[in-house]
């Protein structure tokens, strides 16, 4: 799966996409007068998340080849309104074939995602051979890893792809079920923002694996950014920069946010599409990994984001002001959350600082209160309320503490994560 030049990928949408041609003509834009070449990228719209939103996914799908098949990604999200794509396949990016080198044949592969991400990834990376050929594939459950741990045992499984907080618990139960970690060789970890501690857990958990970490979207052809277990370099950075995948994407940096053009002619082409990603930007980067110069991105939390997700749990902000609310008249709506996330042993523990405002002065009994209808209101999961994630050791006892001047209401990233920012 080549990429192909920005002109006939314009053109391409222009022609055959009734989504695009409909959305540029109310944007004003028509590449027949606006686009000469490469240098008028940025005479082309901003395509938003929200435009794809507006319209089904069949409506804004170009399916023209009967050669392949489609599978829909629906993005993991952390909007109420998840966004659904489809892929025939997802290119490798050529990081990833650097690191794929370092682990030499057969493989047994042992994927720990969801079903909904599964099949699409599973479906997507076959024809690129991302799993060497011969390589045995066996799906496994995210919400029975005892099931998993045992499948891992059967296949005799040396590469895992799953969730750094997934790769991270699974392996006790793989230890407990007497398949040890290090059988494992490779790792391709996606789904979730990296910290310093996951990675350093992850090391120390499987101390004969090659790590693969990717930073992608549902809605792309291929990894965005990607980096590998010997990436020192980078992790001195942040625990979240990659080295850019400038072969399939086109990269822009605009107010802060990433704008990216996919090279590739999908289902829904994706010209100038503001993934709301914080990004830096930094060109020539030699890396400890011994990957050539080249472009590496710091990638932070969604601009206007109102949730964030890490370490298997997803924060709303509309979710905290409704258990706030159900104490009115002792508190405001108004919060902060600042989240961090630290290495307990052999755990990834998620640390949740809550600042509110009270009404009044607070008072054990007041905290005491709070802790209880936040613990019973708020869901981490869609099944997993958060006294029940505190429980089963997801997430550390809560801290709150109260500020008569604060307004608004926020959830911050680790501070690792934003201090590039």
């Amino acid at each position: 799966m080549e990429p192909i030049l920005l002109g006939e990928l314009v053109y391409y949408a222009w022609q055959r996409s009734d989504f695009y041609r409909e959305l540029w003509k109310r944007k004003g834009f028509n590449p027949e007068k606006n686009f000469q070449g490469d240098c008028d990228l940025k005479n082309i719209p901003i395509l938003s998340k929200d435009d794809l939103l507006s319209v089904s996914t069949k409506k804004r799908s170009i399916m023209e080849s009967k050669d392949c098949y489609y599978f829909t990604a629906l993005s993991s999200g952390t909007t109420r309104y998840p966004l659904l794509s489809l892929q025939p396949r997802f290119a490798m990016p050529p990081y990833y074939r650097f690191v794929q080198n370092l682990v030499k044949g057969s493989s047994s592969v042992l994927v720990l995602r969801p079903g909904s991400h599964a099949i699409a990834l599973i479906a997507g990376a076959l024809p690129e051979r991302y799993f060497p050929p011969g390589s045995i594939i066996a799906l496994g459950d995210v919400n029975d890893f005892v099931f998993s741990a045992r499948l891992a045992h059967e296949i005799e499984a040396d590469w895992l792809v799953a969730r750094p907080s997934d790769v991270i618990r699974f392996a006790a139960t793989l230890e407990q079920q007497g398949y040890a970690p290090s059988r494992i060789k490779f790792l391709h970890i996606t789904g979730e923002p990296l910290t310093s501690a996951a990675i350093s857990l992850i090391r120390r958990l499987y101390p004969e694996a090659s790590a693969a970490y990717i930073y992608a979207m549902t809605e792309g052809p291929a990894a965005m950014g990607l980096k590998s277990s010997r990436c020192a370099a980078l992790d001195t950075i942040s625990p979240t920069a990659y080295h850019l995948n400038t072969r399939d994407f086109i990269f822009e940096a605009m107010g802060g946010s990433s704008v990216v053009t996919a090279l590739h002619k999908i289902p829904t082409p994706l010209i100038r599409y503001n993934t709301r990603d914080r990004i830096l930007i930094k060109d020539n980067f030699q890396c400890s990994c011994g990957f050539p110069p080249s472009a590496i991105g710091i990638i932070g939390s969604r601009v206007g984001e109102e949730s964030y997700k890490i370490g298997g749990c997803t924060f709303r902000v509309e979710e905290i002001k409704n258990a706030l609310r159900k104490l009115a008249g002792l508190v405001t709506d108004d919060f902060r959350l600042q989240i961090e996330q630290v290495a307990d042993g052999d755990r990834l523990l998620n640390l949740l600082h809550f600042t509110i405002r009270l009404v009044g002065d607070p008072t054990p009994f007041i905290i005491g209160t709070i802790k209880e209808i936040f613990e019973r209101e708020i869901y981490v999961t869609q099944s997993r309320s958060l006294g029940e994630a505190i429980r089963q050791g997801f997430i550390a006892p809560l801290g709150i503490e109260h500020d008569a001047s604060l307004s608004g209401a926020s959830i911050l990233p680790p501070d690792e994560i934003m201090k590039p920012f």
